[in-house]
C-alpha cells in the first residue's frame, strides 16, 4: 500500500467512526430508547433478512458476545416482536424468529428509513455510492480476514 493510500485509509477510518456516531444519533432521534432503539432495530431487520437464527448465530453475525445479545432478544420476546421456535438441530438453543408484530415493526422501520433517505439532500451519483459501498466492503473483509485477526492478536501480546 502506498503512503498516500495509508493516509487515506486512516481518513476513511476516522470518517466511518464519525458516520457511525451520526447514524447512532439519528437512530436515537428516530426511535428513542423504546421498542425500536438502535440495537433492537438492527436485530429485527437482521432477522427479517436472514430468517430464524439462534442467539449464538445472531451474536456471531453482530460480532458481539452472546451474553450481550440475549437481553436484547429477551426484551423483544417480552414485547411480542420475537418468539422462540424449536431448533431440531439443537434442543437447548432455540431459533429466534419474528412474530407478526415484529414483521409489522420491520415494515415500519423500512418505510421510515426509506423516507429519510429519500429526503436527504445528496449530490452523489448511484455509481459513486456503489464505489463507496465496494470500498467499505473490501476494507471490512480485510479486517475480518483470519490473518488480520491473528496479526492483531499477536500485536496485543507484544504491546502488553
Amino acid at each position: 500500500m502506498t503512503v498516500e493510500a495509508k493516509v487515506e485509509l486512516a481518513r476513511l477510518f476516522e470518517e466511518v467512526v464519525r458516520f457511525y456516531l451520526s447514524l447512532n444519533h439519528t437512530a436515537a432521534l428516530m426511535y428513542r430508547q423504546g421498542e425500536l432503539s438502535g440495537p433492537r432495530r438492527t436485530l429485527l431487520v437482521m432477522l427479517s433478512r436472514t430468517g430464524p437464527l439462534t442467539v449464538a448465530q445472531i451474536a456471531r453475525a453482530r460480532r458481539e458476545a452472546r451474553q450481550r445479545v440475549q437481553p436484547l432478544v429477551n426484551g423483544l420476546v417480552r414485547g411480542g416482536a420475537l418468539i422462540y421456535a424449536a431448533n431440531p438441530a439443537h434442543k437447548r438453543s432455540p431459533f429466534v424468529r419474528l412474530t407478526p408484530k415484529g414483521e409489522k415493526a420491520v415494515k415500519h422501520i423500512i418505510d421510515l428509513e426509506n423516507t429519510l433517505r429519500a429526503r436527504l439532500k445528496l449530490d452523489v451519483s448511484g455509481q459513486a455510492m456503489t464505489a463507496a459501498t465496494d470500498v467499505l466492503r473490501r476494507v471490512r473483509a480485510a479486517l475480518e480476514n483470519p490473518a488480520t485477526l491473528q496479526m492483531i492478536a499477536e500485536e496485543r501480546k507484544v504491546t502488553r
